[in-house]
């Protein structure tokens, strides 16, 4: 009994590696995390497989499942599988007669995994960890048919402390990864607020300022462009000035729109009839784009918000899409109401973002466009999140993006 409690606590530490190993790679780079994550689960799997706990005679059970587990649900399915690989070739060096058995078990287990893999990060933590009971509860069960089969039921007691300790090990693990992972998302977006706080206090303190001696200069300009003596090379460059003015100008009405407080002016909006004037506003802005704009806005959506802000908020992801797509092509804008929600999706078939892209939108300064400040989606963000809806982006590079937004309905 001492001997089995000593490798019981043994291969419990062991996985407490893992949490360990995610806490201290906080800050390093998203590959170097994963590889390392990855490194130190392999490296986990050999040692509790080289080591295993003696239950009986030629009955010994170890916690690769767990590694296994970790790696499917926190790196991905590929890295899983490599898990899985090697796992089957220790397995084949030690005991190679076991291989068929354990390459169907592992492809039963694998498939679960699999499906689990899409939606499992959406999940509260009270559910991964429910999840992760289902499994081991299923584990158990395999145990105990092993026992049955072997007849060594007298070994119950073993397998169940086994049993406990190895669910206790794997909540641990889910714990303080799911803790570690909201910190870092804690950190960013107290970072993330700092930097707001910073651009707020810039723009109300010096937009107004710029925006004053701007507009004496734009005036200025006009006049130049409208003198006859001009040379056209003269001309060119007044134009030039003009256009980089207008442009400065539109910055600085998107730090004026940061630094405005949350406006009290909610009401009830029909969301179909501002989109459909929104798009057709749109329209001559997409057709020198080459964009064709197809629309299906279902009547009678009704939202709680800001005139001016939504249609601000629907512009800004309009004009987004229009200029993810510089050969031209189709911007999609859909409008329903269902079950209480009103959903507004907007889809170009542009150029895409890279999953790295998609975590940084919405920063302040990050832009994918050359001439972008970053701020159009700040500010929409900041629209929506006043607005109480939610949004859901999909993208893959050189196929498009699609931005989903939803919004409680409100009865007018």
């Amino acid at each position: 009994m001492k001997q089995f409690s000593e490798e019981l606590l043994l291969h419990f530490f062991l996985m407490m590696i893992i949490p360990l190993a995610s806490t201290l790679l906080i800050g390093k780079a998203e590959k170097v995390f994963r590889l390392s994550l990855f490194g130190i689960l392999i490296l986990t799997t050999f040692l509790t497989m080289s080591f295993p706990v003696e239950i009986s005679d030629g009955l010994s059970f170890d916690l690769k499942f767990i590694p296994v587990f970790v790696t499917f649900l926190y790196l991905g399915p590929k890295p899983g599988v490599f898990s899985i690989a090697a796992i089957v070739l220790f397995e084949s060096v030690n005991s190679p007669n076991t291989i068929p058995i354990s390459l169907l078990n592992y492809l039963i287990i694998s498939i679960p995994l699999f499906i689990l893999t899409r939606k499992y990060h959406q999940y509260k933590i009270t559910k991964k960890i429910g999840i992760a009971s289902l499994f081991y509860i299923l584990i158990s069960f395999s145990r105990l048919i092993l026992l049955i089969a072997t007849g060594k039921l007298d070994a119950s007691f073993y397998v169940l402390m086994f049993t406990i300790i190895s669910f206790a090990a794997l909540c641990a693990i889910i714990y303080f990864i799911e803790l570690t992972r909201l910190q870092v998302y804690m950190l960013e977006q107290l970072q993330n607020a700092e930097k707001m706080n910073a651009i707020s206090q810039l723009a109300a303190s010096v937009a107004h300022e710029i925006r004053n001696p701007m507009t004496t200069i734009r005036g200025f300009m006009q006049i130049m462009r409208d003198e006859k003596n001009l040379t056209s090379e003269q001309t060119m460059y007044v134009s030039l000035s003009l256009d980089e003015l207008d442009r400065t100008h539109n910055i600085i009405n998107d730090f004026l729109s940061l630094a405005r407080p949350c406006g009290s002016d909610f009401e009830i909006l029909n969301a179909s009839s501002l989109l459909k004037e929104t798009v057709e506003f749109m329209r001559p802005y997409s057709t020198i784009a080459n964009v064709d704009i197809q629309s299906n806005i279902q009547d009678g959506a009704n939202i709680e918000g800001s005139p001016t802000e939504f249609k601000q908020l629907i512009i800004n992801l309009m004009k987004n899409g229009i200029e993810a797509m510089p050969e031209g092509g189709e911007l999609i804008i859909i409008c329903q109401s269902q079950n209480g929600f009103v959903s507004i999706i907007i889809v170009d078939k542009g150029i895409g973002l890279s999953t790295k892209q998609l975590n940084q939108l919405g920063l302040p300064y990050y832009s994918t466009k050359t001439k972008g400040t970053g701020l159009g989606l700040m500010i929409s963000f900041n629209i929506l999140k006043r607005m109480k809806g939610k949004v859901q982006i999909d993208s893959e590079i050189n196929k498009g993006t699609k931005f989903t937004l939803v919004f409680k309905e409100t009865v007018s």
